[in-house]
């Protein structure tokens, strides 16, 4: 039976503040507002960018969900718009796991795959620790 690795579902929320507080930034720039001095005008152009590149950077994450499912003989890494990757335990040349950034990363001979804010992981690490030589957990 396949297990799937699933999205840290607190980011959720966090992505929805990051959005209203985004729409929010962009209607204050839109109306006229009365600034005190220049420097509260660009320090408000700042941070709505500042806002706008961290909701598309959390939004990459959140828009297109973690596909990756397991089983003791292969990961399967399900590919939108084209065909889904079977990698074999035998073809994973590194795997690395970061617990601060929930960051998994699969190092084949051909490719990396980057899966981030993934919750879940024990088994997985635990089975990647006995069939793959270079493992960093």
């Amino acid at each position: 039976m396949k297990k799937k690795i699933i999205v840290n579902p607190a980011i959720y929320p966090v992505f929805i503040i990051a959005i209203v507080g985004t729409i929010i930034l962009i209607q204050r720039l839109i109306t006229t507002e009365t600034y005190i001095n220049t420097a509260q005008e660009v320090a408000t152009y700042i941070y709505m960018l500042a806002m706008v590149f961290s909701v598309f950077y959390l939004g990459r994450y959140i828009i297109k969900p973690v596909p990756l499912s397991y089983d003791n003989n292969e990961i399967v890494i399900k590919m939108y718009f084209r065909n889904d990757v079977r990698l074999s335990y035998k073809e994973i040349v590194k795997a690395e796991y970061y617990n601060r950034y929930m960051r998994l990363i699969i190092h084949t001979k051909h490719k990396k795959y980057k899966f981030t804010f993934v919750i879940k992981t024990s088994e997985l690490k635990e089975i990647l620790k006995k069939k793959v030589k270079d493992s960093d957990f």
